[in-house]
């Protein structure tokens, strides 16, 4: 497992893969991150979104933590945050760690 992230990161547990560069050199990189399907999210709040909020406000309010933002992307199949609080009126899910959801497999 990948030790080197933190805690709030989506990379937490990611393991790390490594292969063969043609220079014979070895070569780490995070392996590929699976998103839950959004069934598996159980929603703690929903917050309607106004514009002009970022993604990372929403989940310092709901969270405390701006950098759980990718958790509030992932339950609401957002793949660019950047767009996450678009349009106006927007209704977000902000989820329950899935830790403590559904089954409690992450």
């Amino acid at each position: 497992m990948t030790d080197q992230f933190g805690p709030n990161s989506r990379y937490r547990n990611v393991p790390l893969r490594s292969r063969k560069r043609p220079d014979g050199t070895d070569e780490q990189f995070v392996g590929r991150r699976i998103i839950s399907g959004l069934e598996r999210y159980t929603a703690l709040d929903r917050v309607v979104t106004d514009g002009l909020t970022r993604i990372d406000g929403v989940a310092a309010n709901a969270f405390g933590d701006p950098l759980l933002y990718w958790r509030i992307c992932d339950a609401n199949g957002e793949a660019e945050p950047q767009r996450a609080t678009q349009p106006a009126g927007r209704l977000l899910i902000i989820p329950m760690p899935l830790e403590t959801s559904t089954d409690g497999d992450a």
